[in-house]
């Protein structure tokens, strides 16, 4: 059982199918139902390619782009049987990924458990025979690329879903979030009642009520960790409570106290650590400890408000931003305490504050029109690096994944890239401007691309050129565009608008991007999102429907189901498996729903 296909497209770019390639003297084969070439033994002699070692092989196809995979496949029976062998098809389509969506997408798959992997691939086929040889690969090292590809090909043969209610979530008041873990196996929703729950799902399918999270006050949100074991609520009673399972059930494992309303909070990427920070001008660090205790490790202090604090991507490092115009940044010892590496205290306020993946580097956006880099020295101390003047206020600033470049955004309707030299200066790459305030700027997770979102009613794709130069693609709407998204494998964005509609952009062969797809709704958009395999775009809007749009086998976008609430939503969200959807039905429901097939 093969769970590749020939024909099978997530971008478009390899349909129609291409006819098979005449190489000279040759017979013909059929293979996965479709003509091949075999060349005969003296055309063999002349394709050298034959002769190498096939781990060389492996390496050369290895690099070639996901049409080309399928293209070289067609060439010869040869080619075919190495690349199925090698699950060269898949591996193409899975590096378009970033390394750390990958890593991102390998840690929630549930390798270990062959029915809940089997519960992510039912939904879409009746084909247990595939289900199973896919799963018979769990152990394998490209487990990850065939799992996900046999997925999103599965989910692209289906014409629509079907979306049944699984459950009813009711509180006594407004729901305010509701979020899914990232193997999508719980849900813990946040309400104005003081309360927030947790569900989980049973082998059977079935949503059980696991435990009720109790405040003196209404719940503002409620999030997991990284890797799912805990969750915290914040409250506007000012406190902060982290649950975690033990032998399944879920207990209290601490309350953090503040004297005003938290601004911020957020586990570390290692699921470790806990930051809040809050009016009351301090800021907390809560670690857990090899035990399985959480305790409170680390108060900063400042002179008024902390506005956010923030871990690096290493969740080695902490920076604060204040209202007393100080910056500070804290680092873990070898020991595990928390020691104060600097303050930055130049008289600016800072309005944001991002590391780099490396977590070397600081980046300050500052409300007097200029963005400060601070970098790690080799001694360990940080030290400002880099000054990026503006001539008006940075609301934002942040680092490509490579670190090669930032993106600050200034009021006077400008998004600027600037690239990073070696000896640490700075050298602006392309001013992207609007006519009206910009909503939102973000890099591509391959750092090759930036989109913007304006108020103009227009968002911008900047592309990078293999000759230095930056390329603007232009998408227009008849209102406001509120966000611009990529997809997690950087070949599409979404927008969304207050003119009720949501447009969809493809990279294609050549470069350029092209419009794929528009989202009509009867009211303005509040959010589109991609899914975590970037397949499936939902789309919410006050007119009370989510519309879930996806790819076909030929890489066309269409609409697969429609989701009715009662009034306006906020927002709705898929959960990492792909066939989940949670969103408010009512001011004081939330709901779950389950995508399959139709029969």
């Amino acid at each position: 059982m093969d769970p590749a296909n020939n024909t099978f497209s997530m971008d478009g770019s390899l349909s129609p199918p291409i006819k098979r390639a005449r190489l000279g003297g040759e017979s013909s084969g059929v293979s996965a139902g479709r003509s091949i070439a075999i060349p005969d033994k003296e055309e063999k002699k002349k394709l050298l390619f034959f002769d190498l070692p096939i781990e060389t092989t492996h390496k050369i196809i290895g690099l070639l782009e996901v049409r080309d995979v399928v293209r070289l496949r067609q060439v010869c029976t040869h080619l075919n049987r190495v690349i199925k062998n090698d699950r060269a098809l898949e591996k193409a389509w899975y590096s378009r990924f970033s390394s750390p969506h990958q890593y991102q997408l390998k840690k929630i798959l549930p390798t270990k458990d062959k029915e809940q992997l089997r519960n992510w691939l039912r939904p879409f086929t009746k084909d247990e025979a595939l289900v199973e040889s896919v799963i018979e690969r769990r152990n394998s090292e490209y487990f990850p690329a065939l799992f996900y590809f046999t997925k999103a090909r599965l989910m692209a043969q289906c014409e629509t879903f079907n979306v049944d209610t699984e459950a009813v979530i009711a509180h006594e008041d407004r729901v305010n979030s509701g979020t899914f873990s990232a193997d999508g196996s719980h849900l813990v929703t946040a309400s104005w009642d003081k309360t927030a729950k947790i569900y989980g799902q049973k082998t059977h399918g079935i949503w059980v009520e696991e435990t009720i999270i109790s405040h003196e006050d209404g719940v503002g949100s409620a999030i997991f960790s990284a890797d799912g074991r805990h969750v915290v609520t914040t409250s506007f009673d000012g406190t902060a409570k982290i649950y975690g399972q033990v032998d399944g059930a879920w207990v209290e494992k601490l309350t953090i106290s503040h004297d005003g309303q938290l601004s911020s909070v957020a586990f570390s990427d290692d699921g470790r650590h806990l930051l809040t920070a809050s009016w009351d001008k301090m800021a907390k660090i809560c670690s857990e400890g090899d035990d399985g205790s959480w305790e409170e490790k680390l108060t900063i202090s400042h002179d008024d408000s902390v506005n956010s604090a923030t871990f690096s991507p290493d969740s080695r490092y902490v920076v604060t931003l204040s209202c007393d115009k100080t910056a500070k940044i804290y680092g873990q010892e070898l020991d595990g305490s928390w020691v104060e590496k600097i303050t930055i205290s130049n008289g600016e306020l800072n309005i944001s504050a991002t590391f780099s993946a490396d977590s070397r580097r600081v980046v300050f956006a500052s409300e007097v029109e200029r963005a400060r880099i601070y970098g790690q020295q080799t001694d360990g101390s940080w030290q400002e690096e880099t000054i990026i003047p503006h001539d008006h206020f940075v609301m934002s600033a942040i680092f490509d994944t490579d670190g090669r470049y930032v993106l600050t955004i200034t009021c006077n309707n400008k998004a600027k890239i600037y690239g990073l030299k070696t000896d640490g200066s700075e050298e602006e790459e392309i001013i992207i401007s609007h006519r009206n305030w910009i909503n939102s700027a973000s890099f591509s997770p391959n750092s090759r691309h930036v989109v913007t979102a304006s108020v103009d009613k227009t968002a911008k794709i900047c592309s990078k050129k293999d000759d230095g130069s930056w390329e603007e693609t232009l998408i227009s709407h008849d209102g406001g565009v509120r966000s611009a998204t990529f997809s997690p494998n950087s070949r599409h964005v979404v927008t969304a608008s207050f003119d009720g509609k949501a447009k969809i952009y493809g990279l294609k062969s050549d470069g350029s991007w092209i419009e794929e797809a528009i989202i009509s709704h009867k009211d303005w958009l509040r959010s589109a999102t991609f899914s975590t395999d970037g397949c499936l775009v939902v789309t919410t809007s006050t007119d009370g429907t989510s519309k879930i749009y996806g790819q076909t086998t030929n890489g066309s976008w269409v609409e697969k189901a429609v989701v009715t609430h009662r009034g306006a939503i906020k927002s709705t969200a898929l959960s990492a498996n792909g066939h989940h959807l949670v969103s408010p039905f009512h001011h004081n429901e939330l709901r779950i729903y389950k995508l399959s097939m139709n029969h």
